[in-house]
């Protein structure tokens, strides 16, 4: 009884063992832990020389008195990439935080991302980002340029994001308006990041 336990046990650790050691060698367990930001690192094996900017202008609208009504808004949705809506904080009487959360797509052969980020390979051991994404907002019948607040990396498996400062005021440095109501948010020149096989 003993030796048939043993040798269940040993047949079972050499078959951990062995798995370990394949999804390791096939680059799946880089790939479950880590999701793009593997692909995006492994300048090796990927490329993202066909990354673009992608026309288009992206509307979205949004609730300025009942923030957390607007979590979870899709801004930009296609068969494999969605922008929604992760954030909205007010700063003071006016200003806003509006953050938005990129999901993408990733697999052994590579990865894509649309975001309001550009994510870039500078050389085989350095890489950087920077806001590709502009945003309006409308009130009232009047635009009002809206600002990057930040950004993050590949910091999710599935993807990244990005935020912009809005600041609603009577005139360029006047007061802010107070009790806004549903505001118009479009974003032009989001980034189609795309990691293919060298």
């Amino acid at each position: 009884m003993r030796v048939k336990k043993l040798i269940y046990m040993t047949a079972l650790l050499m078959v951990t063992f062995v798995s370990i050691v394949v999804l390791w060698a096939t680059g799946l367990m880089g790939l479950w832990t880590e999701g793009i930001a593997f692909i995006a690192n492994n300048t090796t094996e990927f490329t993202s020389r066909n990354s673009q900017v992608i026309d288009g202008k992206y509307v979205l609208q949004v609730d300025l008195s009942d923030l957390e009504s607007n979590i979870g808004k899709v801004i930009y949705k296609d068969n494999e990439h969605k922008i929604y809506v992760s954030w909205l904080q007010s700063r003071r009487v006016g200003e806003y935080d509006l953050g938005f959360r990129s999901i993408g797509t990733y697999s052994l052969s590579g990865a894509s991302l649309i975001s309001g980020i550009h994510h870039e390979t500078i050389n085989d051991h350095a890489f950087t980002y920077s806001m590709s994404a502009k945003m309006t907002v409308k009130y009232e019948d009047k635009t009002y340029h809206a600002t990057e607040s930040g950004q993050c990396g590949l910091n999710f498996k599935d993807g990244d994001c990005f935020s912009f400062n809005i600041y609603l005021s009577t005139e360029p440095k006047g007061e802010p308006i107070k009790d806004a109501g549903i505001v118009e948010v479009m974003i032009t020149d989001l980034y189609k990041n795309i990691w293919l096989k060298k």
